[in-house]
C-alpha cells in the first residue's frame, strides 16, 4: 500500500522535482553555445549534454511514477504546466544541439513565402546559380534573394543534402512560410530560427492541452499529462532543435481527441435532434460532425508528416462502430480528398527508372542525375535509401545484403546468413528491377518491414473492434504508431515524439523508458568525431560503425527484452487468473 503524504509534503516533492529539472535545462542551455554551427565538431561536449538530458529524464520518470500513484490537485497541475512552459522557454533561444534540419525549414519558408514550389529547386541549384544565367524566372528570383541578404546566403550554405529538393510535406511548408512572413527583414540566422521555434512552440503547447483533455474525457488521472509535458526528448527536439514533427503531433492528437469526443458523445446520449446542424443534404449529427472533422484534421496531419496515415484504419473502425458504414464511406472520401489536396505539390511523376549509385551514404549523389523539377525525388530517396539508428531493420538487412553491396567498414558481427543464398536472391531482385545490390537489399527489407507493420495495424484494428472501450482504441493507436516506428529503418529520436501524447494509454510502462533510451543516439556523433578512423574498445569497428553495430544493441537490446518479458508476465497472469 502506498503511504499517504500530507499536502505540504506532496507540494514539496513537486517543487523539488520542478526546480531540479529547471536547473538541468539551464545547464544544457549554457552548454548549447558550444554547438553553434561554426564550432569544431571534436570540441562539442556531447557526452556532458547527453548526461544532463539523462538526469532530466530520471527526474521526469520519477515525476511520472508519482503522478500515476497519487492524485494531483489543481494547483499542482498548474505548477506542472508552468514548469513545462518554463523548460521550453529556457531552451527556445539556444543553438540546436547536433541538429541541422531547421536550416532547411528556414530556407523552405523563404522559398514558399515567395510563392515558389520548394520541391522544384534543390538548394544546391540556387547556391550555384548565377543571376545572369538563370533562365527560369523563379530560379532568378531565388538567386536575387540570395544575393540581396548575406544572412540568407549563409543560411543556404548550411542546408544539408542540398542536392535534393525538400522532403517536407506542404502543410509543414505553410508553417515555415508563416514564420518567414513574420520574420523581420535582414534578420540573422539565429533570429530566423527563434521566430520559427516560437511558431512550433504554439503547436507544442496545444498538444499539452489536448493531452489534458483526453485524460479528462477518458477518466484518467490528470497528472499523467506530465508524461508529455515534462518529457526531455520532446523539450529537446521541439524547443531546442526545432523539429517540424510537432506540427503533425499536434494535428494527429487533435484528430484523436475529436474521435474520443465522438465516442464520448455516444456514451452520454447527447446526440439529439436539438443538436443537429443542417447542411445541404440532410441533418449532420454531432457525432457525424466530429467524425468528419477528425478525418479532415487527420488528413492535415498527413499533409504535415506522412506517418499519421497509419491511424486512418483505426479511425474507420471507430466510426463504423459508432455510426455505421455510411459514415465510414463519407469520412474516407473526405480524408482521401483532403490528403490529395494537401500532398498535391509533392506528388512525384514516377519515372520509369532512375540510375542511382550504391550505398546509403551516396544516396544524395545518386539522386542528382534526376531532373531538378521532379518534386518527389527527395521523398522517394528518403523512403528507399535512408537508414539511421535502426535495430530490427538493421538485423534483417545485414543478413540479406549481398557481399558486393557497398558497406562501410568490416562485416557486422551479427551477419550470420551464408553468403551464397544472399547473393543469389539479391542478384535476381537487382536484375529484375534494375537496382544496384545495395538498393535491392534495402527495398526487399523495406517490403518485409511494411508487411510486418500492416500485420500489427490489422491486429490493432481487430482489437479495437472487439470492444467499445475508447481507452483500448487509444492504446491501439499508440501501438500502431510505436511498432511502425520500431520496424522502420530510421529511428531518429524525434520520431518517437509521434507517440508521446498517447503514451499514458500504453499498458506496459516499459514504453515510458523509450524516450530516455533514445538519448543515446547523440553519442553516435561523438564516436564519429573522436574515433573516425580508430577501432573502439578492441572491436574492428571505428566511429559511427561502432555505434551502429555495438552501441545500438545496448540502446535497444535491454529495452526490447524488458518489453518482451513484461508482455509474457502479463499473459501469464491472465492465464493464471
Amino acid at each position: 500500500m502506498t503511504p499517504r503524504l500530507t499536502p505540504t509534503a506532496s507540494w514539496m516533492i513537486w517543487l523539488l522535482l520542478g526546480a531540479v529539472s529547471g536547473g538541468l535545462y539551464a545547464l544544457i542551455a549554457r552548454l548549447s553555445s558550444r554547438f553553434e554551427f561554426s564550432q569544431p565538431f571534436a570540441e562539442r561536449p556531447i557526452p556532458a549534454v547527453v548526461g544532463l538530458f539523462g538526469a532530466a529524464f530520471a527526474v521526469y520518470l520519477l515525476a511520472a511514477i508519482i503522478a500515476a500513484r497519487r492524485p494531483v490537485g489543481r494547483a499542482q497541475l498548474g505548477w506542472i504546466a508552468g514548469a513545462a512552459i518554463a523548460y521550453r522557454l529556457i531552451l527556445l533561444p539556444t543553438a540546436p544541439i547536433q541538429e541541422v534540419d531547421i536550416y532547411r525549414y528556414l530556407w523552405d519558408g523563404i522559398v514558399v513565402s515567395q510563392g515558389i514550389n520548394p520541391f522544384r529547386f534543390p538548394p544546391r541549384m540556387v547556391r550555384e546559380a548565377r543571376f545572369a544565367d538563370a533562365t527560369d524566372r523563379q530560379l532568378a528570383r531565388l538567386v536575387q534573394i540570395r544575393d540581396a541578404d548575406p544572412h540568407i546566403r549563409a543560411l543556404l550554405d548550411r542546408v544539408h543534402y542540398a542536392e535534393l529538393p525538400s522532403v517536407y510535406p506542404p502543410v509543414s511548408q505553410a508553417v515555415f512560410a508563416a514564420a518567414a512572413w513574420t520574420t523581420p527583414p535582414r534578420a540573422s540566422i539565429s533570429q530566423r530560427a527563434l521566430v520559427l521555434k516560437i511558431w512550433l512552440l504554439a503547436f507544442d503547447l496545444g498538444t499539452i492541452g489536448l493531452v489534458l483533455l483526453m485524460l479528462r474525457d477518458t477518466g484518467r488521472p490528470l497528472g499523467m499529462f506530465v508524461l508529455y509535458a515534462w518529457c526531455p526528448l520532446a523539450i529537446k527536439e521541439f524547443s531546442n532543435s526545432g523539429h517540424l514533427d510537432v506540427i503533425a503531433v499536434f494535428l494527429s492528437t487533435l484528430a484523436i481527441w475529436l474521435a474520443v469526443r465522438m465516442a464520448s458523445s455516444a456514451r452520454s446520449r447527447q446526440d439529439t435532434k436539438a443538436k443537429e446542424i443542417r447542411w445541404p443534404f440532410k441533418p449532420l449529427s454531432v457525432r457525424g460532425g466530429l467524425a468528419l472533422a477528425g478525418s479532415l484534421v487527420l488528413a492535415l496531419a498527413v499533409g504535415a508528416k506522412l506517418y499519421p496515415i497509419w491511424l486512418f484504419p483505426l479511425f474507420s473502425a471507430l466510426i463504423w462502430r459508432q455510426l455505421g458504414w455510411k459514415w465510414v464511406c463519407t469520412s474516407a472520401a473526405a480524408f482521401s480528398a483532403a490528403v490529395i489536396v494537401c500532398l498535391w505539390p509533392l506528388l512525384p511523376d514516377f519515372p520509369a527508372h532512375e540510375p542511382e549509385r550504391a550505398g546509403a551514404d551516396h544516396a544524395a549523389e545518386g539522386a542528382t542525375a534526376v531532373a531538378a523539377e521532379d518534386p518527389g525525388r527527395g521523398l522517394r530517396t528518403f523512403l528507399t535509401r535512408w537508414e539511421m539508428n535502426d535495430f530490427l531493420f538493421m538485423l534483417v538487412l545485414e543478413n540479406v545484403r549481398a557481399s558486393d553491396a557497398q558497406r562501410m567498414g568490416p562485416e557486422p558481427w551479427f551477419s550470420v546468413v551464408p553468403e551464397r543464398p544472399r547473393e543469389m536472391f539479391i542478384g535476381r531482385v537487382a536484375e529484375r528491377f534494375a537496382y544496384d545490390p545495395w538498393q535491392a537489399s534495402f527495398v526487399v527489407v523495406r517490403l518485409v518491414s511494411l508487411i510486418a507493420t500492416l500485420a500489427v495495424a490489422a491486429w490493432c484494428v481487430q482489437r479495437a473492434l472487439r470492444t467499445a472501450d475508447v481507452a483500448v482504441w487509444l492504446e491501439s493507436a499508440f501501438l500502431t504508431l510505436a511498432w511502425f516506428w520500431f520496424l522502420s529503418p530510421t529511428l531518429n529520436p524525434w520520431y518517437w515524439t509521434w507517440m508521446l501524447p498517447l503514451l499514458v494509454f500504453a499498458r506496459s510502462r516499459v514504453w515510458w523508458g523509450t524516450s530516455g533510451v533514445l538519448l543515446v543516439y547523440y553519442l553516435r556523433f561523438w564516436f564519429s568525431y573522436q574515433y573516425s578512423g580508430t577501432p573502439v574498445a578492441g572491436t574492428p569497428y571505428a566511429g559511427a560503425a561502432f555505434f551502429d553495430y555495438v552501441v545500438t544493441w545496448l540502446e535497444f537490446g535491454p529495452w526490447l527484452t524488458c518489453l518482451t518479458l513484461a508482455h509474457v508476465w502479463r499473459r501469464y497472469r491472465l492465464l493464471s487468473w
